[in-house]
């Protein structure tokens, strides 16, 4: 998979900071990850739940010079921010939503986003870290954050800062694609395979279903909203669908939502999609059911094969 551009400037997604005494507790009541510990420097994928054990939201928790962020895709503030602030009693924590303070970067890899600060690549955060950096006068924040790849890192600038130096310094190897509108990259998040909360994902999902057991959730931390039933299905270990990687063979993308069969029969769902060039095969991030989720199952998309990877 060849990808000529490595930066993307992404403009606004969601950002909320938690600060107080209590920050890192009010935070852990309400996900998956066990983040009773989280210490300066650290980051970690989580799903927010409700008390249903369902998505609520998903993104990335981290604590960065004394303060805590969670951090999602756009426009989610308005609906977490009161359901952090609904469970915080006795709590010393104060929630803001700060989103329009900053814009974001992502960058393909830990080089390429050293060569859009100036860095050493040493500096950089590797798997579950995050940092700040000085750049032209402002800290920034970048955060290990496996969007469109293993390596991938995200930045978080100022809403007032100059970003005319990043672009010359990545010459053409930038392009200007907003998070809602993700198709300068969205053939890179589906291969990464993470998923998007609104598109692959809603409240009507159990965590479980998204397939990110081990990056997102912590079976032994204890308590917490919903945990009874996530720590119900683990023990069971019967998920009745879940979140798949396909590869359709066809150049022609199905639309959202289109029917996945086996059999004359669905058995699931698309949600994302595009077109792999390379390839001239569409792939795919689904819904299968249980039956059918199996790695290396042939299904159909509109009378084309179609295969669990």
């Amino acid at each position: 998979m060849e990808n000529m551009s490595n930066g993307y400037q992404l403009g606004e997604g969601t950002v909320i900071r938690f600060q107080g005494a209590d920050r890192c507790r009010v935070l852990n009541n309400l996900c998956t990850q066990d983040l009773r510990k989280l210490a300066d420097g650290q980051a970690f994928e989580t799903f927010i739940t409700d008390g249903k054990g369902r998505t609520f939201g998903h993104g990335i928790a981290m604590s960065v010079e004394g303060e805590v962020f969670f951090v999602s895709v756009p426009d989610q503030g308005t609906k977490l921010v009161p359901h952090f602030d609904r469970y915080i009693i006795r709590e010393d924590a104060v929630l803001t939503d700060v989103s329009c303070d900053y814009q974001f970067w992502l960058f393909q890899d830990r080089s390429t986003a050293a060569r859009a600060f100036a860095i050493a690549i040493q500096d950089l955060p590797i798997q579950g870290g995050v940092t700040s950096v000085d750049f032209d006068g402002h800290s920034i924040v970048l955060v290990y954050a496996p969007w469109i790849g293993p390596d991938s890192v995200l930045g978080f600038l100022p809403a007032s800062c100059t970003d005319h130096v990043i672009s010359e310094r990545l010459g053409g190897r930038w392009i200007e694609s907003e998070m809602v509108q993700r198709s300068a990259w969205e053939l890179d998040r589906i291969h990464a395979f993470w998923p998007w909360y609104g598109i692959d994902m809603d409240d009507r999902n159990l965590p479980q279903e998204l397939d990110r057991n081990s990056t997102a959730i912590s079976f032994n931390k204890g308590c917490y909203l919903g945990q009874e039933t996530i720590a119900r299905l683990d023990m069971l270990g019967k998920v009745q669908k879940k979140l798949v990687k396909l590869v359709i063979d066809s150049n022609e993308c199905p639309m959202a939502h289109a029917a996945i069969q086996a059999d004359e029969k669905e058995v699931g769902t698309i949600c994302s999609v595009a077109v792999d060039a390379t390839t001239g095969r569409c792939v795919a991030l689904a819904y299968v059911k249980r039956s059918h989720f199996a790695s290396g199952q042939i299904l159909s998309v509109n009378g084309h094969a179609a295969t669990v990877i």
